[in-house]
């Protein structure tokens, strides 16, 4: 009797359970007004729906569920379901079942569960002072629509196990838990529900399970409002977080969801928080008015972040700690009430910040940390424009106006390289390098500063490259302390204060010359001025082949550069360098020069040179060998780590045995990847030998991937070179001797005594002392016989 209408009444015989199983497959049993004690068994298709709408039929179970499903499609309409037991009110066992303007109530674990088969509600209500709303279970699936979740006991909408569920248009609230919980290997998709007055984080994701959400809006949360602990996959579109009681979103235990378009205000905590290696993207979002930082990343966390607006946050604008690394592009930050962008015990890259009117510092770097910036912008902060409390700060076209402390100001220990800066107004100096601190600043200009333009008060490596300093209130440069390790090149500076300045006395006791009113400390002694590093290079004698490598590697960089700034990866390129030639081809010296150019370009943080052999990093010991190469290697940090006659590790030379050696290029192979963006190795010695070198270790020619080749200097190359010898010590070389001198470099025996360059240098003071010798027995006409070499003075025997 297929499509059968029946009508019941409350009085009928049978009762609600025997009139609906004796209804046949297909029929609609309508249901008069009145309360039915159930329970409801579908276990076919049928449809039960109350004959007045919504709210005149009432199924009232004392124990048991108030309707179960066990197979078929079942439609239940306006009915008001209510069970009193420990069972949930309404079941799915099998099949599917639809409830259509229903209200469920229970005071059991769970009002409605999904356990198998799939699940429909559509304007429904659903109430449960003690236990959950909606529980999901199964994987054939729940569609939630338009319906309201208030009023529960635990967690308002529940989909764990297998359960797939979608919400769509629902009201959650009011929940003793969570109002939407998904775990264990459950999938969610929410799209334009409102999830309010969460006892526990109004949305939690954990295990392996996945959410998908649309235009949710997450409401006065008493803790966190999205919970996401999940290996699965998420994504939050357009969804707003307001008023939740401590953090907005938190993504812990190495979640990577995609957040886009989402708003987080008024959160008690930290607006965005990432912990426990959380990863994920961030894109076009904002966090506004949070008590705490507006983005915080810590605990080894590596998020990429673009085009987020951080606007009243609490603390710092964002703040990162903790190991972590996140990858930052177009961030905004406004008002901060800490500083705008805090990085402490952490590094990351920054591309594209703007910070306006932070309480504190715009930028501040400490605890060891590394910031990695790259069009930064500063207005108004409260403290330093820039703050390297401690650690390192490399930073790239800047923008700073109208700090309330110094522009850039670097602390003991810290290390600062600044390129294309500008630094306005600041009330304090442009720029304060403090005890103990290092760096290089390039290509930057300072105007209008409150005091001095640059205070250089450390004794470490500080360099000021083609800078500018205008209309300051003090003087262009202060160097506060003693023997400062200070290289200016191309100062320009215009308009201010150059007074005399005077370092302050040091400091005794109250009855020392200090406090007496004693001399204070003699002025500051000139800046030294040295030579663009790689027009020096350009300037050496022949090594046509490795110069024409070095600008090819320097060019790579300076593009890598462009690239990372462009958004681009930045091209594969040769880090550690093999120098093979014979002695005194001008290694080292190419060495010192590389590294003093990597530090302009921003690459390298000092660019020094530690210059060691094998005696330098084999110990005598067992045990010894790693410590003193790992000492060696740490001294070079920052700069060019040059290791000359490099193959002698691998030969066992030196009376300590083979094995130290080998200890020492292992110890080498780990230090080399752990610190691979801070250190340039450069192994030098004869070709064949440090072919064997490199196979020495499995790791070795990997990380040794390009090899200069420094040829043996041409005999009139080595002439060169005792022509430069004379020019620089005031001697003049007579034609002939320069002939007599291309003649013997074209004779003397290429063999393993000869030392090019070297050979060069002491065959020139070799004739100024034959020189000195020979007029001392015939004393000078003129002058100008003291400075002329002659053949006379060539030893011609090799």
């Amino acid at each position: 009797m297929s499509g059968a209408v029946l009508t019941v009444s409350a009085t009928s015989a049978g009762g609600l359970a025997g009139s609906v199983a004796s209804a046949p497959a297909g029929s609609t049993v309508v249901l008069a007004a009145g309360t039915y004690t159930g329970p409801l068994v579908l276990d076919r298709d049928i449809t039960v729906a109350a004959e007045d709408g919504a709210g005149s039929v009432r199924v009232h179970v004392p124990e048991g569920p108030a309707l179960v499903v066990l197979g078929g499609t079942a439609r239940v309409a306006g009915l008001t379901l209510r069970a009193g037991g420990s069972d949930p009110a309404a079941g799915v066992s099998a099949g599917r079942l639809e409830l259509v303007e229903c209200r469920v109530e229970s005071t059991a674990w769970a009002t409605v569960h999904s356990g198998a088969g799939e699940l429909v509600l559509r304007d429904c209500e659903i109430v449960n002072e003690t236990g959950a709303g909606v529980v999901v279970t199964s994987p054939d699936g729940a569609v939630i629509d338009s319906s309201r979740l208030r009023d529960i006991g635990t967690s308002a909408l529940v989909a764990t196990e297998k359960g797939v569920l979608t919400a769509r248009n629902c009201e959650i609230g009011g929940s003793g838990g969570n109002g939407v919980f998904v775990a264990g290997s459950a999938s969610a998709v929410l799209s334009g529900c409102t999830v309010e007055a969460a006892a526990q984080p109004a949305v939690a994701v954990e295990g392996a399970a996945g959410l998908t959400a649309t235009a949710v809006q997450v409401r006065d949360a008493a803790g966190v409002g999205v919970f996401l602990a999940t290996t699965g996959t998420v994504s939050l579109d357009d969804c707003t977080v307001p008023g939740s009681g401590t953090e907005g979103i938190y993504v812990d235990a190495g979640c990577a969801p995609v957040l886009r378009g989402c708003r987080v205000t008024g959160a008690g905590g930290r607006g965005l928080h990432f912990a426990g290696r959380a990863g994920g993207t961030v894109s076009d979002c904002e966090v506004v008015d949070t008590g705490g930082a507006g983005i915080g990343v810590t605990t080894r966390a590596r998020p990429e972040i673009d085009r987020v607006v951080v606007s009243g946050a609490g603390a710092a604008g964002m703040a990162v700690d903790a190991d972590s690394e996140p990858f930052v592009r177009r961030l905004r930050v406004l008002s901060p009430a800490g500083p705008g962008l805090l990085v402490d015990s952490a590094r990351g890259r920054w591309e594209t910040v703007e910070t306006e009117r932070p309480g504190g510092s715009g930028v501040h770097v400490r605890g060891g940390a590394r910031a990695d910036l790259v069009g930064v912008s500063v207005r108004s902060p409260g403290g330093h424009g820039l703050h390297a409390e401690s650690g390192t700060l490399v930073v790239a076209e800047a923008d700073i106006e109208a700090p309330g402390g110094d522009g850039v100001h670097v602390d003991a220990g810290a290390e600062l390289n600044a390129q294309q800066c500008r630094v306005r107004g600041p009330a304090g100096s442009g720029l304060w390098f403090g005890e103990r601190s290092a760096g290089t600043v390039s290509g930057s200009e300072i105007a209008g500063a409150g005091a001095a333009g640059i205070v250089v008060a450390t004794t470490e490596p500080v360099r000021i490259l083609d800078c500018a300093v205008y209309d300051s209130a003090g003087p262009v440069l202060v160097e506060r302390v003693a023997d400062t390790d200070l290289e200016v090149r191309e100062l320009t500076e215009s308009g201010n204060d150059t007074g005399p300045v005077n370092r302050p006395a040091v400091a005794t006791s109250a009855s020392g010359a200090a406090a007496s009113g004693a001399a204070p400390a003699p002025a500051p002694p000139p800046v030294r001025r040295g030579n663009d590093p790689l027009s020096a290079l350009q300037e050496l004698v022949g090594l046509e082949s490795v110069k024409g490598d070095v600008t090819s590697m320097v060019n790579l960089n300076k593009m890598a550069k462009r690239r990372i700034d462009a958004g681009l990866s930045a091209p594969p390129m040769a880090r550690h360098l093999v120098f093979a030639g014979a002695p005194g081809t001008g290694k080292t010296t190419v060495a010192r020069l590389y590294g003093e150019i990597l530090a302009q370009l921003g690459v390298l943080r000092k660019g020094h040179l530690v210059e060691v052999a094998r005696a330098d990093l084999v110990a005598q010991i067992i045990g010894g060998t790693a410590i003193k190469t790992t000492e060696a290697f740490e001294s070079a940090l920052g700069g060019v780590l040059f290791i000359d006659e490099a193959y002698a590790l691998s030969t066992g030379r030196g009376g300590t045995g083979p094995d130290f050696g080998r200890e020492a290029i292992d110890t080498l192979v780990k230090l080399m990847e752990d610190h691979r963006d801070d250190v340039v190795v450069i192994a030098a010695g004869y070709s064949k030998e440090m072919t064997q070198f490199l196979a020495a270790n499995p790791g070795m020619e990997s990380r040794f991937s390009r090899t200069l080749e420094f040829a043996n200097y041409a005999p009139e190359e080595l002439v060169t070179i005792v022509r430069l010898q004379c020019r620089k010590h005031d001697y003049r070389l007579a034609d002939d001797a320069a002939q007599a001198l291309l003649t013997y470099f074209d004779e003397i025996p290429k063999d393993g005594t000869f030392g090019n360059g070297r050979t060069a240098r002491r065959v020139f003071e070799r004739m100024a002392d034959r020189q000195a010798s020979r007029l001392s027995m015939a004393p000078p006409d003129s002058a100008d016989d003291l400075t002329l070499l002659t053949v006379e003075d060539l030893e011609t025997t090799p």
